[in-house]
């Protein structure tokens, strides 16, 4: 068996033993009626769709909260590069990373 998996991983050209790395795009969104931040992935190589005028990309995406249950909608446009352009949230704002793993943190902390 492990003849296979070193075969498959030299025809996909992946070293042995390299570990697959994770290519998400990640998005955290703080919703405004509970102030809940959720976290939001994205893969570039599958959930990116073509702009109509085939100028760039752009995906939509909606998410639910775990302790709240309210949907927040995230749009990314990209440009043909792959590089934001532009990012438009319905229910909710964008934050960063650190806002999410401090309402992360105070949950746990809720939960002892």
């Amino acid at each position: 068996m492990k003849f296979f998996r070193t075969l498959a991983q030299w025809l996909s050209g992946t070293p042995a033993g390299a570990a697959q790395g994770d290519i998400g795009l990640y998005y955290y969104v703080r919703v405004r009626r509970s102030g809940e931040v959720v976290r939001i992935r994205i893969n570039p190589n599958n959930d990116l769709s073509l702009t109509d005028d085939e100028s760039g990309y752009f995906v939509r995406k909606v998410a639910v909260g775990t302790r709240s249950f309210e949907r927040v909608e995230l749009e990314v446009t990209y440009d043909k590069n792959r590089r934001v352009i532009d990012v438009q949230v319905q229910g909710g704002d964008l934050v960063d990373q650190a806002a999410y793993e401090a309402d992360q943190a105070a949950q746990a902390a809720k939960e002892r």
